[in-house]
C-alpha cells in the first residue's frame, strides 16, 4: 500500500491567504458604515438643528433681558405721578410742614413750602461731615487725626463725648460717628472749633453755591429750608457712592434707630434728625437700588411729629412704589 503525501501549503500561500481574509473584513466594515452612516448623519443634524434653535433662543431671551434692563435705567414717570403728588400735598396745606423728595434713578422731584425757613437743629450737622470726608479724600486730611476735647466744648446731649474726659484726644472719625449715631452736641463743637464755622460756610458756597450762616458759637441754620435739606443730602448721597471706611461708618451710623422718625412698617431710612424747641425736622436717604431722599421739616416737636412724619413718608413711599410698578409693567411690555 502507498502512502499518500501531504501537500504542504508553502509560505507565500499563507500570507496571500490572511491578506485576503484582512481584505474581505475591511470590506465587510466598509458596507456596514455604508449602511450606519445616514443614520449616523440624519442624528448629527437633528442635534444640530437643536443646538442652533436652543442658542437662537437663548440669544433672544439675552435680547429681552438687555432690553428690560435698559428700560429700567431710564427715567419714567407714570401719567398720573404729577397729580397724585399735588393731591396729597393739598391734603398736607393745613400742617405746617415743609417737605422735599428727590427720586434718583426717574429723576423727579416734588416739594411743598421748600422754602419756607424752620429753626435747623442738627440736621446741618451733615454739611461737616460732608465736608470732612471730601477733604479727607482730597489728600487734605486724614480721618484718623485726633482732636483734644477741652471744656469749652462741652453741650448737652453729648453722651458719647461724656464717655472721654476732658484733654482726650478722639479721632475725627469717630466724632463723625458721635454726631451721626446720637447727633452728639459735643462732638459737633469739637469739629467747629478746630475747623472754623467761616471755613463750611465759605467751602459750599464756592464749590456748591450754598449758603450757610454759621458762627463758632451758633454753628445752626435759623432759616433751614427743606430745600437745603435735600441738598445737603444730594451731596451726601455722592460720597456715598465711594466705597470705604467713611462710607461704611456714615451708613452705619445714620441707621441709627434715635428719633428715626421716616422709618415706617419694615422701611428702613437712613436718616439724621434735628430738634429744637418747637421744632421737629428728619431728614434721610431711602438706601436701595432704587434711592429716594426725603426732607420733613415740622413744628411739632411738642405734639404729634411722632406720628405726623411716618405717615407723610408713607404717603410718598406709597406713590414711589405705584410709579416702580407702572415702569416694571412698561418696560416689560417693551419686550414681548
Amino acid at each position: 500500500m502507498t502512502k499518500r503525501k501531504r501537500r504542504r501549503i508553502k509560505p507565500s500561500g499563507l500570507l496571500l491567504i490572511v491578506i485576503l481574509l484582512v481584505l474581505f473584513g475591511v470590506l465587510i466594515i466598509g458596507l456596514n458604515k455604508k449602511e450606519t452612516s445616514p443614520k449616523r448623519n440624519e442624528h448629527t443634524k437633528e442635534e444640530q438643528t437643536t443646538s442652533k434653535e436652543s442658542s437662537q433662543k437663548e440669544q433672544a431671551e439675552n435680547e429681552k433681558k438687555a432690553k428690560y434692563e435698559e428700560c429700567m435705567k431710564q427715567p419714567y414717570k407714570m401719567e398720573t405721578l404729577d397729580q397724585e403728588f399735588k393731591d396729597l400735598f393739598a391734603s398736607y396745606q393745613n400742617l405746617d410742614l415743609g417737605i422735599y423728595f428727590t427720586e434718583i434713578n426717574n429723576d423727579y422731584k416734588y416739594y411743598l413750602n421748600p422754602n419756607k425757613g424752620y429753626y435747623s437743629g442738627c440736621v446741618v450737622k451733615l454739611f461737616s461731615v460732608i465736608y470732612l470726608v471730601e477733604k479727607a479724600r482730597a489728600g487734605e486730611l486724614d480721618l484718623h487725626d485726633t482732636l483734644t476735647y477741652l471744656p469749652e466744648d462741652k453741650h448737652a446731649f453729648s453722651d458719647m463725648t461724656d464717655k472721654h474726659n476732658f484733654y482726650d484726644k478722639i479721632p475725627i472719625i469717630d466724632l463723625i460717628r458721635y454726631m451721626l449715631t446720637i447727633s452728639d452736641n459735643s462732638a459737633y463743637f469739637i469739629i467747629v472749633r478746630n475747623f472754623g464755622a467761616e471755613t463750611f460756610n465759605n467751602y459750599f458756597r464756592e464749590k456748591y453755591n450754598i449758603s450757610l450762616h454759621f458762627t463758632n458759637k451758633h454753628p445752626f441754620e435759623s432759616n433751614y429750608t427743606a430745600t437745603l435739606g435735600n441738598q445737603s443730602l444730594e451731596l451726601l448721597y455722592e460720597v456715598l457712592k465711594t466705597d470705604d471706611e467713611a462710607s461704611k461708618v456714615i451708613r452705619e451710623a445714620m441707621s441709627n434707630e434715635v428719633e428715626n422718625t421716616l422709618n415706617f412698617d419694615n422701611v428702613k431710612f437712613l436718616h439724621k434728625y434735628g430738634e429744637y424747641d418747637v421744632w421737629h425736622n428728619d431728614i434721610g436717604i431711602y438706601d436701595t437700588d432704587n434711592p429716594y431722599l426725603i426732607s420733613i421739616l415740622t413744628t411739632r416737636a411738642y405734639t404729634d411729629y411722632k406720628t405726623m412724619i411716618p405717615k407723610v413718608n408713607k404717603d410718598i413711599y406709597t406713590i414711589y412704589k405705584k410709579n416702580l410698578a407702572s415702569k416694571e409693567e412698561y418696560c416689560k411690555g417693551l419686550v414681548q
